[in-house]
């Protein structure tokens, strides 16, 4: 499997060879790993590499096993904490304007009741028919805002589940 490794320090062909490849391995076999690693990554200038350079690890022995990333894992474990993070995002902010909505609607509600109100409709029918309209609306929005919130939610779960599921299979 494919690794990466990134290069932490500005470095040179021989320290980058100590640090990558096993003690065990020396002479023609070090070498034909080198020229492979260098097949590998032609946009690299392995005799002057910066900080911060990535380099890909062909799938040899002569390689440590402890250095390097999984390159196949990484970028869908990364893509999997970014989906989260923004659907807990998300989550927030439908929370936040459910909360709102719920304080308006609370005071819409609260005025529909208030004595004054009242008193202004007073037999009309028409404006009683409103008021009662407006309430029912006010409670069909809360039910929509309701099932809003665990919309996100099982389209949450199902869409980090099946990045898991993903990451299983590549991994």
């Amino acid at each position: 499997m494919l690794r990466t490794y990134v290069v932490k320090t500005d470095t040179d062909l021989a320290s980058l060879r100590s640090a990558l490849l096993d003690a065990r391995f020396s002479g023609a076999q070090a070498d034909a790993a080198m020229e492979r690693l260098k097949a590998l990554n032609p946009h690299a200038d392995l005799a002057k590499l910066k900080d911060g350079a990535v380099l890909f690890l062909p799938d040899l022995p002569a390689f440590k096993a402890s250095v390097g990333t999984a390159a196949q894992t990484t970028p869908i474990d990364d893509f999997r904490a970014l989906v989260a993070s923004a659907l807990n995002d998300a989550a927030g902010n439908v929370r936040t304007g459910n909360a709102t909505r719920a304080a308006e609607r609370a005071d819409v509600a609260a005025a529909l009741q208030s004595p004054a109100f009242k008193r202004v409709v007073g037999d009309d029918k028409v404006l009683a028919q409103q008021a009662d309209d407006a309430q029912k609306a006010l409670a069909s929005e809360e039910s929509d805002d309701k099932l809003a919130a665990e919309t996100l939610a099982t389209m949450s779960k199902a869409a980090l589940a099946a990045l898991a599921q993903i990451g299983k299979l590549a991994g």
